[in-house]
């Protein structure tokens, strides 16, 4: 028979607990840590993400507007600026859809960039716009010509280009290489 009463007036058993505590307490810690740095990765990368995609998209907008203001004016110059951005085709309103599968926009491959100064190495947004010009529908109104009920009618039409505006933010700096595109549809009716 196995004498329970000894174990516990053993010398020393409370150092043994204690121990056994203290290594509990320590793996808990190293977890907790651990856990707090892959957080802190996370959130980092997500931060880094989410600047990348806000200037990609603020490209495809600014550059909408760019857009419009270069069909009214059409006579920007080749290789012109625009506040901070760099406009290497001044009349790229009038580029067309080519048949290349892949339209994105690149160092090489590019309408415009910003900011002007940028290098390739340098965090920067190219911006790249094709149009596909087509007719619109036609409209009919009928309007009643007096007392006697007969109906006048006036058709109207016309044409609009649809451009497809695509932005690429590039930043090559540091370890992350990051990239993000984004496209947007826009219509300018004529």
């Amino acid at each position: 028979m196995v004498n329970f009463s000894s174990f516990w007036t053993e010398r020393g058993s409370a150092l043994v607990i204690a121990l056994l505590m203290l290594v509990v307490l320590t793996i808990l810690g190293i977890a907790a840590i651990t856990t707090s740095t892959v957080e802190v990765q996370i959130s980092g990368n997500e931060k880094v993400y989410k600047r990348s995609f806000y200037a990609a998209d603020g490209g495809t907008s600014m550059y909408s507007e760019l857009l419009e203001q270069n069909i009214d004016n059409r006579q920007w110059a080749d290789n012109s600026t625009r506040g901070d951005v760099k406009i290497l085709k001044g009349t790229f309103y009038l580029n067309r859809p080519s048949n290349t599968p892949d339209a994105t926009p690149s160092d090489t491959n590019r309408d415009a960039f910003f900011p002007r100064a940028s290098t390739a190495s340098d965090p920067h947004t190219n911006v790249k716009v094709q149009g596909i010009p087509t007719l619109s529908t036609g409209s009919a109104i009928h309007m009643a010509a007096g007392y006697e009920g007969k109906g006048k009618s006036a058709a109207a039409g016309g044409a609009w280009i649809i451009y497809d505006v695509r932005a690429q933010y590039v930043d090559n700096r540091g370890n992350r290489n990051t990239q993000s595109t984004v496209d947007l549809g826009w219509r300018h009716v004529m």
